[in-house]
């Protein structure tokens, strides 16, 4: 007999089967935590052996030659004063650093290679501002994001740029130059490194603020764009002083001013945009290094070390100074700050512009 207290044959086999289920679900969850915990450790030790084999990495970089890219014809300014930075560097890294010419599309085509190479310090860019701050704004191809797909290194090197015309055109000043442009529309021939380069948006400036038509010749860079300025086949353009100081002194070409806010001191005589009434072109060209996004942080910091060590380099200082360039240098945080305050500043010029398109 079964008495009222005693427990019914199908509560027995409920109170075993939660027993055992409780059992397995509570060995699921210590197999699920131990298998988290490994995962875990799996992980924070992959994390561990990466961070050290990058501290490792950087700590004997380089250890092979650095290339170099530069988005521009050999012989033109942006080269001749990467060629130096290069041959001075090179001491100081103790691995050979090898320039190479990528030039045309404004400085794109080399640009995009460098954001696709290995972020492991060995290629790297120098370059003008276009790339990095204004072809983003225009309506052009880019086969890379200039906001993600660069680590800032150095900015090095800043030059005047001067408004230049063939020693035959008929204008020898600023005012004489918009004047025969106003009595002659669309036929004064004006040299651009590229659609979308810096002095193309100077040249756009130009046009809206004197009210002029002159036509856009792109080049590859100001080394060929000169030979026509010799030879008498383009009429003007704005350059750095690197490549045109000798022709200037020999009076094959004419300076007709500066873009700086102050005179040039090896170009006394030739007076600043601002007071040839032109305010608006005023700005200072610059030149830096860059390296793909991913490139380590201590790789970086190493590169950016050595490039402001030079500024202490007198004979380096000097010959830049020799071809028109002053040599300052700024470390990636102010380099990064500065490229992106610039990369705004133009993307409210190009709203207002014509500037995806030469003429």
């Amino acid at each position: 007999m079964i008495g009222c207290d005693s427990q019914h044959p199908a509560d027995s086999f409920q109170t075993r089967f939660t027993s055992v289920t409780r059992g397995k679900r509570s060995s699921g969850r210590a197999v699920m935590r131990n298998a988290s915990s490994r995962l875990l450790v799996m992980t924070l030790l992959a994390l561990g052996l990466a961070t050290s084999a990058r501290a490792e990495d950087a700590a004997a970089y380089p250890s092979k030659p650095i290339r170099v890219i530069v988005p521009q014809s050999p012989g033109g300014g942006t080269d001749v004063a990467c060629r130096l930075i290069a041959q001075a560097a090179e001491k100081l890294l103790g691995q050979p650093v090898v320039v190479e010419n990528k030039p045309g599309a404004g400085g794109r085509i080399g640009a995009a290679l460098v954001s696709k190479a290995a972020p492991d310090g060995y290629t790297i860019l120098y370059t003008a501002k276009p790339p990095l701050t204004i072809q983003q704004h225009l309506k052009l191809k880019l086969d890379f994001d200039p906001g993600r797909d660069f680590a800032p290194v150095a900015i090095m090197t800043w030059a005047p740029a001067l408004l230049i015309v063939r020693s035959s055109f008929p204008a020898k000043t600023v005012q004489e130059f918009v004047a025969y442009a106003k009595s002659n529309p669309g036929k004064i021939t004006f040299g651009i490194q590229g659609i979308g380069a810096e002095f193309h948006i100077s040249l756009e400036l130009l046009r809206q603020r004197a009210g002029i038509n002159i036509i856009a010749v792109p080049y590859t860079g100001g080394a060929p764009a000169i030979v026509d300025l010799l030879a008498g086949r383009l009429d003007a353009m704005i350059l750095v002083p690197a490549a045109t100081k000798e022709h200037l002194a020999a009076g094959r070409l004419v300076a007709l001013a500066t873009l700086e806010d102050k005179r040039a001191p090896d170009f006394p005589n030739v007076p600043t945009v601002a007071e040839a009434g032109l305010p608006e072109l005023t700005g200072s060209p610059w030149f830096g290094f860059v390296a793909p996004a991913a490139t380590p942080p201590a790789i970086v910091n190493k590169l950016a070390g050595v490039f402001s060590q030079l500024q202490s380099d007198a004979a380096l200082v000097k010959r830049l100074n020799d071809v028109g360039y002053t040599l300052k240098v700024t470390g990636p945080a102010e380099s990064k700050a500065l490229i992106e305050a610039e990369r705004r500043a133009f993307g409210k010029i190009a709203a207002g512009g014509r500037l995806d398109k030469p003429n």
